[in-house]
């Protein structure tokens, strides 16, 4: 993330970032956290899981107005068939601060997300774990008519949960590994003998087909004049 002391024309590089780490369990800090709403649109900010390095959440909105799908990724890549897109910054309370705006890279980036018409959601991760302290979201959405928008979060909360993610393994680097596309073998399912699974698979199997059921038959009309077809 950047940070807003010093010059404004000798800015920091972002931090590097490896990816979420594989080999953690994060620890979950409860949020619901209403970022705007108004006649048009409601936007909102949940679940955040905490790692050693940083922590992902989302956010979801809904809106009264159809034809276009929410333009909710940012980080300067419009979207065709997409509104106008939300802003979504944060600063920690060291000054450190990250945003979707485009430009150079800070610690806020994508993680997926999914969309149809009326509602839509992004995933987001920041990095590094914000510091002990007031973590302040910064929203608006000029498209939907709102104004800019200011929420303060207890970052002790999201610092005392890095510490206390569970570790599965030493960190692997995954990076050499490849998956061999060319093995086009197609996995079965495996299904424990004589459990639940076994007996939930039984139940669900489709029943036998009636012999004396109609019959469906495809046919496709064609004609014997050449210059019909």
């Amino acid at each position: 993330m950047e940070r807003t002391s010093g010059s404004p024309n000798n800015h920091p590089a972002a931090p590097t970032f490896r990816g979420i780490p594989a080999n953690e369990v994060p620890r979950l800090v409860p949020l619901h956290l209403v970022l705007a709403r108004n006649d048009k649109i409601a936007v909102w900010m949940t679940g955040a899981n905490v790692f050693s390095t940083c922590l992902t959440f989302t956010v979801e909105a809904r809106t009264t107005i159809a034809g276009r799908l929410l333009g909710m990724y940012g980080f300067g890549k419009p979207e065709p068939s997409h509104t106008p897109q939300m802003l979504l910054g944060v600063e920690t309370s060291d000054g450190t601060w990250a945003t979707n705006l485009p430009g150079r890279p800070t610690g806020l980036r994508p993680n997926g997300g999914s969309g149809s018409d009326g509602q839509g959601r992004v995933d987001m991760i920041l990095h590094p774990v914000p510091p002990s302290g007031p973590l302040q979201v910064y929203f608006a959405w000029p498209h939907f008519g709102i104004d800019e928008t200011r929420h303060t979060l207890d970052g002790d909360l999201i610092a005392s949960a890095a510490g206390d993610v569970t570790t599965l393994w030493p960190e692997i680097d995954l990076t050499q590994s490849q998956i061999d596309f060319n093995d086009r073998t197609v996995a079965e399912i495996g299904v424990p003998d004589g459990g639940w699974f076994a007996a939930a698979l039984e139940k669900q199997k489709p029943p036998p087909r009636d012999p004396n059921a109609p019959q469906r038959i495809n046919f496709a009309v064609t004609s014997d004049d050449p210059q019909e077809r």
